[in-house]
């Protein structure tokens, strides 16, 4: 019996890329407030000031860097091919949904380049589920997890062009691995495209700098999909993607992990996890780290 695979696509090519390729606009920040009276607009204003310079020297950085992503990928539910409900003697089923437990582990070599304009990513496949594999320029063999240029996700939030896109309200203030951050909802504004991920983002105080970012759900490429999975079983999504940036290198911040799980929630059966995904980056090798800042005309 084939299974139509749940593409939760979580993919980091965003607005990003295209903000690289498009001259930054100079903007005012939007605030809604929900936080103690001492913390100002004022201390937010110039934390996203802080958050569009982080960007601009992320744009603008020559990279190449090899690292270690490990991935654990577990799915326990699967749909059927048919678009109706499928019993099987011995399987147990949930409305569309098939118990189908699968648990897949892969280590890769992944490689980043950038120079300009150019990005390159490429993955060699190390090994498959214990088994050592030498395999290339391999694809990502998930079912579930799809993950481009995860290191450009801030810019698609808080760069100074994503910034005239967004609305941001100030959530509360945080602390991660001693560093103090404001976590920030953007919210893409209604006149903007909302073709992109958007969501909740952790900035440092210190520096400007993301440190995770929880993507709201609706944002998903393909959320669409999962909204028609939801109507088949009753039930309402719940779908988690989580990105966390606890790597430092000259002032920039590199992936760490990367998590999502595609769950639903049913008013009688409660909360039902059809799968999810950890990512692990580690044992980075740096070969050019270069954060030159070129500012552009129309950049204040």
């Amino acid at each position: 019996m084939k299974y139509i695979s749940l593409l939760l696509i979580l993919c980091f090519t965003l607005l990003a890329i295209n903000f690289v390729r498009y001259p930054l606009l100079n903007i005012s920040s939007i605030f809604s407030l929900n936080i103690p009276e001492n913390n100002s607009k004022i201390e937010v204003s110039e934390l996203l000031k802080k958050a569009a310079d982080y960007c601009r020297k992320l744009e603008s950085s020559s990279l190449f860097f090899v690292c270690k992503e490990k991935i654990i990928e577990r799915i326990y539910y699967s749909i059927p091919e048919k678009s109706k409900p499928y019993l099987r003697k011995g399987v147990f089923t949930w409305g569309y949904l098939i118990e189908d437990f699968k648990i897949h582990k892969y280590i890769y070599d992944y490689q980043l380049i950038r120079v300009g304009d150019y990005i390159q990513e490429k993955r060699d496949l190390l090994e498959e589920d214990g088994k050592k594999q030498h395999l290339k320029n391999a694809p990502l063999k998930t079912k579930i997890f799809e993950n481009k240029y995860v290191l450009f996700g801030p810019i698609g939030l808080i760069s100074n062009e994503a910034q005239k896109h967004h609305e941001y309200k100030l959530i509360k203030e945080e602390k991660i691995n001693g560093l103090k951050c404001l976590v920030l909802h953007a919210i893409p504004r209604s006149s903007s495209p909302k073709n992109h991920l958007f969501g909740k983002v952790w900035v440092s105080k210190e520096d400007g700098s993301v440190l995770k970012i929880h993507w709201d759900q609706e944002s998903i490429g393909n959320y669409e999909k999962i909204l028609e999975i939801a109507d088949k079983l009753n039930a309402k999504p719940n779908i988690t993607l989580i990105s966390e940036y606890n790597v430092e290198k000259k002032g920039i911040r590199f992936p760490s992990t990367c998590y999502s799980k595609e769950e639903y929630i049913h008013p009688r059966y409660g909360n039902i996890t059809v799968s999810e995904t950890q990512v692990s980056y580690s044992d980075y090798r740096y070969f050019v780290v270069e954060t030159e800042v070129k500012f552009r005309k129309d950049d204040s």
